[in-house]
């Protein structure tokens, strides 16, 4: 196991590689790899373990009560899987996990994290922190998702990139399709709205460059 690279992830961060070596020597852990397509946790499976992706990226997909095959999110290395859901009484995945492509990851059984939680402050801390930041994701994600209109989504998404990039001339941290998938729509929908917006003097958009021209037009939409 190459500690000097596990000692670069977020939950072992601030953690030397022999101090890595010497708690991992007494835990119940082991290197993983899938292939493109295979599943890594399904839907409603029992939360019985921490994934930590060390290459390559996964997709979360969640079915719907109709049956509907619905795209959550993309999961880039190097990140934790469900790290939110391990404990709790009904802890299972909210959605499956499926590799994009080749997978390397580590697998530590819910016993064996409860240990290294007690065996290192430091790694307790960065748990409770990654915690702590995925329900600030989630809690953003169900806000969201409650607005009904795609005008009302792309006015919050758009706020929000310029609130954390300082600017109002912002990229799109997603392909349009991703995009599209995000809000659960079609592209050509998504790209309609971006159409209407642009005509109706919100944004100028160019490819995945926008800029926002009525940030309060924006503001009054996303208050709605």
């Amino acid at each position: 196991m190459d500690y000097v690279q596990l000692a670069r992830l977020p939950l072992f961060r601030g953690v030397s590689p022999e101090e890595l070596e010497r708690i991992f020597g007494k835990l119940r852990i082991r290197e993983e790899r899938f292939d493109k397509g295979e599943m890594l946790a399904m839907q409603d499976e029992p939360v019985n373990r921490l994934i930590i992706l060390l290459r390559g990226s996964v997709k979360g997909e969640m079915t719907d009560p109709s049956g509907k095959l619905i795209k959550v999110e993309d999961i880039e290395a190097p990140s934790p899987l469900a790290i939110l859901f391990l404990f709790g009484k009904d802890n299972r995945f909210p959605v499956s996990a499926t590799a994009r492509e080749a997978v390397e990851a580590v697998v530590i059984p819910k016993r064996s994290v409860l240990r290294m939680l007690s065996m290192n402050e430091r790694v307790l801390e960065n748990y409770l922190g990654l915690s702590a930041d995925f329900a600030v994701r989630l809690s953003r994600k169900l806000h969201f998702m409650a607005f009904r209109t795609i005008r009302q989504k792309m006015a919050l998404y758009l706020l929000h990139l310029s609130k954390e990039s300082g600017s109002d001339t912002v990229e799109l941290d997603k392909t349009k399709t991703a995009l599209a998938e995000y809000f659960g729509i079609s592209r050509p929908s998504l790209e309609r709205e971006i159409a209407r917006m642009q005509a109706d003097g919100l944004i100028a958009a160019e490819r995945r460059r926008i800029v926002i021209r009525d940030k309060m037009g924006l503001a009054r939409l996303a208050d709605k």
